[in-house]
């Protein structure tokens, strides 16, 4: 988990480093590239077994395009873990899950001062609602007596939303933070063992800059 929110912050770091570097203004651009990195707490329900808490971490590349002036539709492609310890029949056991996930997202920017005819707004209110598509690539279990793995649990899809602050840093980049909520609204499912992720609760952080 510690891996890959390093390597998430590397990411959003490096991506604004590039933009702050471009002398070439993009006013008129309506395609962003954003980056997301999310970290919080999720309940893991799985069949034939008690509810699972663990900590949920991830991060998307989007694709986003503006609808109009306030809102924007996004798609792109994402990786996530899921890790929890607990203890069957007295013994300890560590699992972490592994998704791929395909979002696509409605974002809108609301003005928190209300001064959007100036056209120099600086931070704005912004909300996000969404669908993805969720693929369990792979469960791995580790405890003292040995580990084993189980890959390809199938796809199920699942809804988020978000609430933040967004923050224009020049006509390129933009920084946002917030809390987000997700829940799988299906189950994935192999042989006999059907599971989803519900309750996500947490932090994103966001860097968008125009193409």
């Amino acid at each position: 988990m510690k891996k890959q929110v390093f390597a998430t912050l590397v990411l959003l770091f490096l991506s604004g480093s590039v933009m702050a570097q471009e002398t070439t203004t993009k006013k008129d651009s309506k395609f962003e590239l954003v980056v997301n990195g999310k970290l919080g707490f999720a309940q893991l329900k799985q069949s034939g077994n008690i509810t699972l808490n663990g900590n949920l971490t991830g991060s998307d590349v989007l694709l986003a395009y503006k609808i109009s002036p306030k809102w924007e539709l996004a798609g792109g492609i994402g990786f996530y873990e899921f890790n929890t310890n607990a203890t069957s029949f007295g013994n300890s056991y560590s699992l972490k899950n592994s998704y791929l996930r395909i979002p696509v997202q409605f974002n809108g920017d609301y003005s928190i001062f209300n001064d959007e005819k100036s056209g120099n707004e600086k931070i704005f209110f912004t909300i996000g609602l969404g669908l993805y598509a969720n693929s369990l690539l792979k469960q791995e279990f580790e405890a003292i007596n040995g580990s084993t793995e189980v890959k390809n649990f199938g796809w199920n899809i699942g809804f988020s939303s978000q609430v933040g602050a967004k923050f224009i840093i020049n006509e390129n980049i933009n920084l946002a933070l917030g809390i987000e909520s997700q829940s799988d609204i299906t189950k994935s499912q192999k042989d006999d063992n059907d599971q989803k992720l519900e309750q996500f609760n947490g932090m994103y952080f966001r860097i968008g800059f125009k193409i």
